[in-house]
Order: C-alpha cells, then sequence, then structure tokens
C-alpha cells in the first residue's frame, strides 16, 4: 500500500469513527454492552448507518452483529487472543472487530480477502494462498465457507498456513438436524436464497462440517451457541444460533 493510499485509508476509518461516534451518544442506555466496543446501550440498530431500533441487530458504536458479539466473548472467555503474542490471520474481516484487533500491541494482525476493503493486508482467495505455511498462530474464519465452491480445499489452506499448536475459530451458518445440503447445479441467486438461504451461499452446512475439518487434520471441539450462559445472552444481546468450531493444529 502506498502513502497515498494509506493516508486515504486513515481518513475514511477516522470519518466512519466519527458518525459512529455520533451515533452511538443516541443509544447510550444500561440495558446491553458490546463486548467488542464497550459501549453501553439502550438498544440496537439495523446496521449500516440507520437510527432505527432492531431487536438483537448491530450495535450503534461499531456495526458489530449478535454473532460478532458471541465471538468476541468466546475468544476473551475460551483463547489466548487477548494475552499471548500472536500473529492472527482474520479471513474476510468485519470491522467492527478488525478495528480493535490490528490495534492490539499483543497481536501481528494479517487482515485478508478477496476484495479491498478496510483492514485488509492481502488480497487473495482462500482456497489458493500466496502464504507460507506454518505462518499464524491463530485464524479467524467467520461466515467464509459457505460462499466457496470448494471449501475442502479453504480448508485444508487454513491447516496449511496454521503452525503447530495454533488453532483456528470458524463458524458458517449451520443446521445441526441435517447433513450438509449442497448442489453445484443451483447457481441462480434466486434459487440459491431458497436453497441455501442466501443469494451468495453455495451451501447450508450440517452436523458433518465436522468431519470435513477434521479430515484436513484438524482436532475439532464445538462451542454450541445454545449453551452461552444466559446471563451473557440479555447483557450482550446474543442469539443462540452462533456455534463456533475451535480447531487445533497438533
Amino acid at each position: 500500500m502506498n502513502t497515498f493510499q494509506t493516508v486515504k485509508k486513515r481518513s475514511i476509518e477516522r470519518s466512519i469513527e466519527r458518525l459512529l461516534a455520533l451515533r452511538a451518544l443516541l443509544f447510550i442506555g444500561n440495558k446491553y454492552t458490546c463486548p467488542c466496543c464497550q459501549w453501553k446501550l439502550r438498544a440496537f440498530t439495523h446496521g449500516g448507518a440507520s437510527m432505527r431500533i432492531r431487536s438483537l441487530g448491530y450495535c450503534p458504536r461499531c456495526n458489530s452483529k449478535a454473532r460478532h458479539r458471541r465471538w468476541w466473548l468466546f475468544l476473551e472467555q475460551k483463547t489466548n487472543l487477548f494475552t499471548d503474542r500472536l500473529r492472527l490471520l482474520h479471513i474476510a474481516p468485519n470491522y467492527c472487530m478488525s478495528r480493535r484487533f490490528s490495534h492490539l500491541p499483543n497481536i501481528d494482525y494479517v487482515g485478508v480477502d478477496h476484495n479491498n476493503h478496510r483492514n485488509i493486508c492481502i488480497k487473495m482467495e482462500l482456497q489458493a494462498t500466496p502464504i507460507p505455511s506454518e505462518t499464524f498462530d491463530a485464524i479467524i474464519c467467520m461466515h467464509v465457507l459457505e460462499h466457496i465452491p470448494e471449501d475442502r480445499k479453504a480448508i485444508r489452506e487454513i491447516y496449511r498456513t496454521l503452525k503447530p499448536g495454533g488453532w483456528a475459530g470458524i463458524s458458517v451458518p449451520i443446521r445441526l438436524d441435517q447433513k450438509t445440503y449442497e448442489d453445484p447445479t443451483i447457481t441462480s441467486p434466486q434459487e440459491r436464497e431458497c436453497a441455501f438461504g442466501e443469494t451468495v451461499h453455495v451451501r447450508y452446512y450440517g452436523y458433518d462440517l465436522m468431519d470435513r475439518l477434521e479430515e484436513a487434520g484438524f482436532k475439532v471441539q464445538m462451542d454450541p451457541g445454545k449453551e452461552v450462559d444466559l446471563l451473557n445472552v440479555k447483557k450482550y444481546g446474543l442469539r443462540d444460533d452462533e456455534n463456533i468450531f475451535y480447531c487445533t493444529k497438533s
């Protein structure tokens, strides 16, 4: 990234931060706390620049979704992300989390995506990354694999670029009462939305996702969304459908 691009990026980030901070002032309260930004608020919004209230919606300060808040608590409570010195790969990073990750002194942060946007260090496709093997201590891959036709290749790349002893956190839209449903003949946005829930998704994962992760070499534990403490669910505005797969490379 050249000097002009860096200055422009920082200017955009400052503008976004100012706008979010102004909106957040209108939502100050004590009903919820966003763990991603620590803002105390009275209600969530519809996201973006919206001022409309939405139950279990977006944080007005950092635009975190319920799944981002769930992830932040998981990372705080069940990983070493905030305590050890780590090199972190964040795949398709969301702003509400990357804005803090990229400034934490213990994290060497690398954000990657196939599109250029905020906090992206490398533009790449996950199925065939240019990253050397055993580069990262930790990898976050949140709601990405359901977009990738060759997801097994992507999972193998996550495993390859992770250091031995490292961990990867992976989540997807998933139905634990059925097997993964995919059909490569379904290609139109309308058909995909009907079959997989979103116009850009290519499958709906089921309980056999764990098998795909283990095939790549991972040891896998699932942290179920339904088992999150009820007090945390109410305090942070969480849903119960974000299941996080904690994958370690021995």
